[in-house]
């Protein structure tokens, strides 16, 4: 895992340094749009499922062990793109992912789940027009879980609370969290997850587009007691963004 950590810092930094030793007979009047220091602010739609080789046979499954199926959610951050005049740069930035699923697969009505996500991707932009650019991405990605938890919706409590608009109280109903997610236990996805990451994408002006995928190299051992089995998080992503 280290030396997948290492291979894309070095090769992040390694793309800088070589962009930076390139002559490129750029206009930089008429070039400026693909030059700089920008920020962005992403929205997007994720879905991630875990697969499992198990004596030779892959298992895909979300969180509640249904088959085919993926856990869906949203992701809502900002994201760094240093770019040279060449179109090289690197892509970074951080993004919260908020999941919620619902299933009677394990006695539960209700799993939600809150996340950090950080890109650590080297980067290449390639105008094609005045206003249109493409993109493509990739490098390492990081997840780290925060919190995961379970609960019934047929459990739950009232709470009296102050309505500031109709200057009066009213009670509000509150489910309880029947159970956390124990990360790392008892065949549950660790909370930290590192992966290998593609993608592509257009800038029309100064609005963003994207789609990319995530292949896991996080062993989550689902199976730790089948020999030889392992298990990884695969990510889906669709995201649209305004650049600054």
């Amino acid at each position: 895992m280290r030396k997948f950590i290492l291979f894309a810092l070095f090769a992040c930094t390694a793309v800088m340094a070589s962009a930076q030793d390139v002559d490129f007979d750029v206009d930089l009047d008429n070039d400026s749009d693909n030059e700089g220091c920008d920020i962005a602010v992403v929205l997007g739609y994720v879905s991630k499922q875990w697969s499992s080789d198990v004596k030779g046979n892959t298992i895909r499954e979300n969180l509640w062990g249904e088959e085919g199926k993926r856990l869906h959610g949203f992701q809502l951050g900002f994201t760094y793109t240093p770019t040279l005049p060449s179109g090289l740069g690197v892509y970074t930035g951080l993004m919260a992912e908020f999941y919620l699923s619902f299933s009677k697969a394990m006695g539960y009505d209700e799993f939600t789940e809150f996340s950090f996500y950080v890109p650590i991707h080297a980067n290449f932009k390639l105008p094609v027009s005045k206003e249109v650019s493409l993109m493509a991405h990739g490098g390492l990605g990081l997840n780290y879980a925060c919190h995961g938890g379970f609960t019934n919706r047929d459990d739950y409590y009232w709470v009296r609370k102050w309505d500031e608009v109709l200057g009066c109280t009213y009670w509000d109903k509150q489910h309880y969290e029947v159970d956390h997610l124990r990360y790392g236990k008892d065949g549950w996805p660790k909370r930290f997850n590192a992966a290998l990451e593609l993608v592509i994408g257009v800038k029309i002006q100064d609005f963003l587009i994207s789609g990319g995928y995530s292949w896991g190299l996080t062993d989550h051992q689902f199976y730790k007691d089948v020999p030889g089995c392992s298990t990884r998080q695969d990510k889906l992503s669709f995201s649209v963004g305004y650049e600054f």
